[in-house]
């Protein structure tokens, strides 16, 4: 019996209405690498797999190392709205393990559980005193001097699929994009903190352990409206399931 977090590997989809899955080629792609880190070999993926999946929401798809692929359905719930945030200490595994989606992830959902039971939305995960990670996204924060800044991966946060699209998309608006150190000083001085993921969206962070951030807006903002135009556009869907007629 397999156990720890070599047991799964697995990635959260946004449905439509129509049975289809919002950038399936690039969460397809990091399972892929994600099993590879995991030392897993995932089993085909058929279309029937697919049969079951439920319209317009989230859907779990994970690969088990002695079940097989899975579907379960998840609840959405608050995204786009502004959030207040706890920190906790980023949960650490090897580093193979390490930002990988993967089968111990109880860490997360008690962040999370915390977070909630302290009046918050979200919880933001510290390692070596920077924020490298979030219970249910990527932390992005735009500097006073115009910079938007992601963690870097080898801090040990996942490689969100809707981070990993604004690091392509912002700079042809105007924002440069580093990868670095999410440190107390940056954090402090900067205009906006936000979190972005499939469930979540984008969502700014207004306090954090009850100190709260600045009030600006304009980048979160930014950031919501490109993310709906990215999910109205039709390139963005693929059709995994049965589709309605």
């Amino acid at each position: 019996m397999v156990r720890g977090p070599r047991r799964e590997v697995f990635t959260t989809l946004l449905v439509n209405a129509h049975n289809e899955v919002a950038d399936w080629p690039q969460h397809w792609q990091r399972i892929q690498k994600h099993a590879q880190r995991l030392r897993m070999t995932l089993g085909p993926l058929e279309p029937a797999h697919f049969e079951a999946i439920p319209p317009h929401g989230m859907v779990r798809l994970a690969f088990g190392s002695e079940s097989g692929w899975s579907l379960t359905q998840r609840q959405r719930g608050l995204h786009d709205e502004p959030m207040e945030a706890i920190t906790l200490p980023a949960p650490r595994w090897t580093p193979s393990v390490n930002g990988t989606k993967h089968g111990q992830w109880e860490p997360y959902l008690e962040a999370r559980a915390q977070a909630e039971d302290r009046g918050c939305d979200v919880a933001l995960f510290v390692h070596d005193h920077a924020l490298v990670d979030a219970d249910r996204g990527t932390p992005m924060l735009l500097d006073e001097d115009g910079t938007v800044w992601l963690p870097h991966p080898d801090d040990g946060g996942v490689d969100g699929v809707v981070a990993a699209w604004f690091e392509q998309t912002l700079p042809n608006d105007g924002y440069p994009v580093q990868r670095g150190r999410l440190n107390e000083r940056l954090v402090a001085r900067c205009n906006e903190l936000v979190v972005v993921g499939t469930g979540l969206g984008v969502v700014r962070i207004d306090a954090i352990d009850g100190e709260p951030m600045g009030g600006f807006t304009a980048f979160s903002e930014h950031l919501q409206q490109r993310l709906s135009e990215h999910y109205s556009q039709p390139a963005t869907w693929t059709p995994l399931g049965p589709r309605d007629e």
